[in-house]
């Protein structure tokens, strides 16, 4: 899962470590709404997909997060392996885009790697993100971003989780847990700091299909409440 977030790993591999991909349902999509922190005419979703053997995996997602006529949209495309056993590593290949309104645009391309190893029921994974140091035309420069992650699977029923950032000068943690009475219902809380913020959700999934919900706090922006789908078939 992604720490702190109380949301699903699987459907942010695009974003945080591309070696994630492997671990995933042979073949899996999803999608995701919100609209952060409640304020009015902002919204952002997310739609992905991907096949995995469980040796080799590739997938394609697409962001989009909006206000009036301020648009930024992420084209992302995946691919990852599982070079000896235990091992994955994935690459990550990315068109970032933005639009304010018909007059002004931009389009830079950004690079992500990640390796991640499982032993038993302990996973540690990094990733860096944006290795290119990707600039917009106006010379803003989008600075690279570190990503070390660890998660702990105790039970079955139990899984905890670690995330580490560094972005720039800024560095974030996140610690999360998930609980699962049944195997179709998951239960899941989080907290991160830098700034310290909350979150909870839960999945359940019948069959095939999933739904994904989560309601994250942060104190000065306050509200953001997640929804999500994801199908995965195995």
């Amino acid at each position: 899962m992604l720490a702190g977030a109380a949301v699903p790993d699987g459907q942010h591999s695009f974003f945080l470590n591309p070696a994630l991909g492997v671990d995933d349902g042979r073949l899996h999509a999803g999608i995701s709404y919100s609209r952060p922190y409640g304020l009015p005419g902002l919204a952002w979703s997310r739609v992905s997909g991907g096949w995995s053997s469980g040796r080799l995996a590739a997938g394609v997602g697409l962001s989009a997060l909006g206000l009036d006529r301020y648009r930024e949209m992420d084209a992302q495309v995946v691919v990852g392996g599982t070079p000896v056993a235990g091992v994955a590593v994935g690459l990550g290949i990315h068109a970032l885009v933005f639009s304010a309104g018909q007059d002004y645009g931009d389009v830079v391309p950004a690079f992500d790697a990640g390796v991640c190893w499982r032993s038993g029921r302990v996973r540690v994974g990094a990733a860096g993100l944006r290795l290119n140091s990707p600039r917009w035309h106006d010379g803003t420069e989008l600075p690279p971003r570190v990503v070390l992650a660890g998660s702990w699977q105790p039970v079955d029923e139990a899984l905890l989780a670690l995330d580490l950032g560094r972005e720039g000068s800024d560095e974030d943690a996140a610690f999360g847990a998930e609980f699962r009475l049944v195997p179709q219902l998951g239960f899941r809380l989080g907290v991160g700091v830098a700034p310290l913020r909350f979150a909870a959700g839960f999945s359940a999934m019948v069959g095939p299909l999933g739904f994904e919900y989560a309601y994250q706090f942060h104190p000065v922006l306050k509200d953001t409440h997640v929804f999500g789908l994801r199908a995965a078939w195995h």
